[in-house]
């Protein structure tokens, strides 16, 4: 809240007794070549105060203060001891804190002038277009540690033009980490309000989190924090496909016999028109659809499967206890694809969402066709995991 003199201040807990001169000289000090570099800019048409700021891990940003006034804009920041314990491996590293202000009138001209525990704290006003060049003599880098499953630059143009749908899909995935799997997301009005954006807007950020798989809506009870993916290894090692998590369970779809096109027929080896036995099953995690999986397999070399297989148990344990064959050798190609109406119902997803299409083909250690398999994954649940090694 702000008072008359536009003074806003959020409360913390009471600072650790430790001695923090160790951890807390980084961000105190006034020398620009031994610590790493705080910038700043506007947002919103320059009423929106944006401070981008690392700190060592093991410390946070606790109480802010900022005061407005005739030529200057007075940031007063609290940076204390984390509660939480830090690992020897992690100690050195740098973590990253944003603080967004909403200003009572634009920056303009006003100079900017920083305090971090009482010291007054150098930051660099980053315009758009221009680039900062860290020296590689400082102490650590200014954006700490980055994550390379994450975009560049935090996925920002050069130019420093931002979407706005983009600018709230950021905050909303950082969000999304102080809440917690499973946690239900604040009201749109609430959110847009907060962001200071129009809830078309917001809505927009939240459907690509959607598509991403980060979130979940839930018709007629809101938006919930989504779990990790779960992942699919690529390769013979894996048995087949599904991830052998607890509570995964797989249910009959279809059983029968079909007649061999060209095409399945050369995959199988075997004449166009021979009899293949289709199975296909519906691969269900924390009861909600995740895999649908087709496989083919030459009727006259497998006869009676469909009498003798389980479909809640393993397809492969079943080629092997019975007919003693195990695959050695897989050929798998993944592709992206759009769920047709009927995959789209029984994976209880929208037609146009993306999905993983893996087709496969194994084969026995002589070389012979085993199975032919077409898996449809869902894009916002899985990934693909692929380990190589150096071949003698």
């Amino acid at each position: 809240m702000r008072n008359s003199t536009g003074e806003r201040s959020i409360p913390t807990p009471t600072e650790s007794t430790d001695d923090l001169d160790e951890m807390l000289g980084l961000v105190t000090s006034t020398s620009m070549r031994t610590t790493p570099t705080w910038t700043w800019w506007t947002e919103d048409d320059d009423q929106v105060l944006v401070m981008r700021m690392p700190h060592p891990v093991g410390t946070v940003v606790g109480q802010r203060t900022v005061r407005e006034y005739g030529h200057t804009v007075r940031v007063e920041l609290k940076v204390r001891h984390s509660d939480s314990p830090v690992r020897p491996a992690a100690r050195g590293a740098m973590v990253m804190s944003t603080l967004r202000t909403a200003l009572h009138r634009p920056v303009g001209g006003r100079e900017l002038v920083v305090f971090a525990n009482g010291i007054p704290r150098p930051a660099v006003r980053m315009l758009d277009g221009s680039h900062q060049v860290i020296s590689a003599e400082a102490h650590e880098y200014p954006d700490g540690p980055h994550r390379a499953a994450d975009p560049v630059r935090a996925g920002i143009p050069d130019d420093g033009r931002i979407p706005r749908y983009y600018r709230a899909k950021t905050r909303l995935l950082d969000l999304l980490q102080e809440l917690g799997q499973g946690a239900p997301l604040p009201p749109e009005r609430e959110l847009s309000a907060q962001f200071g954006i129009a809830r078309m807007t917001l809505r927009q950020a939240i459907g690509e989190l959607v598509v991403e798989g980060k979130v979940r809506r839930r018709q007629g009870s809101g938006t919930y924090v989504a779990p990790p993916k779960l992942v699919q290894s690529l390769g013979i090692a894996t048995g087949e496909s599904g991830t052998e998590e607890a509570g995964e369970v797989r249910r009959l779809v279809t059983a029968e016999h079909l007649a061999a096109d060209a095409d399945l027929a050369h995959d199988l080896d075997i004449d166009p028109g021979d009899p293949v036995v289709h199975i296909e099953r519906l691969t269900i995690a924390d009861e909600e659809p995740m895999l649908l999986e087709s496989s083919y397999l030459s009727a006259k070399r497998f006869p009676d499967l469909i009498e003798a297989f389980d479909p809640e148990k393993s397809l492969l344990d079943c080629l092997r206890d019975r007919y003693f064959t195990v695959p050695t050798r897989t050929d798998e190609q993944v592709e992206t694809v759009l769920a047709s109406p009927r995959e789209a119902r029984l994976l209880a997803t929208a037609p146009a969402a993306p999905m993983l299409l893996l087709h496969r083909v194994s084969h026995d250690a002589e070389g012979n066709p085993v199975e032919r398999v077409r898996a449809l994954f869902r894009g916002d649940r899985f990934t693909f995991a692929v380990r190589s090694g150096t071949v003698d």
